[in-house]
């Protein structure tokens, strides 16, 4: 297992967690938002094609952001802070060494 492999599981187990704490709070929209940005996570796991991992960082990451933005959920806020922002501080580097074109975090 490649270390990428091992960011999105990572991600994936933060990121039930976090959806938990979500439902637990009965917050739809941020279930739906945490939803949408895990829900093709676990097909990434071992996949060559970079386009894929491509369109994860730039599309579904992005989406995910813009939404915690407009959220003005200091919860969801929170919790991305803490437990995605490293792991993607991570696969920005993994991610970079394998696609040129790949979108900057900040």
């Amino acid at each position: 297992m490649n270390v990428l492999d091992q960011l999105y599981i990572r991600l994936l187990h933060h990121g039930l967690q976090i959806l938990r704490d979500a439902a637990a709070c009965r917050d739809t929209a941020w279930s739906h938002a945490e939803a949408e940005l895990l829900h093709n996570v676990p097909s990434l796991i071992g996949e060559s094609n970079l386009r894929r991992h491509a369109y994860f960082w730039d599309q579904e990451r992005r989406a995910y952001l813009a939404w915690l933005e407009q959220s003005e959920n200091p919860r969801a806020v929170s919790k991305a802070k803490t437990f995605y922002d490293p792991i993607w501080r991570e696969m920005e580097v993994e991610l970079h060494s394998k696609i040129e074109h790949l979108t900057p975090m900040d």
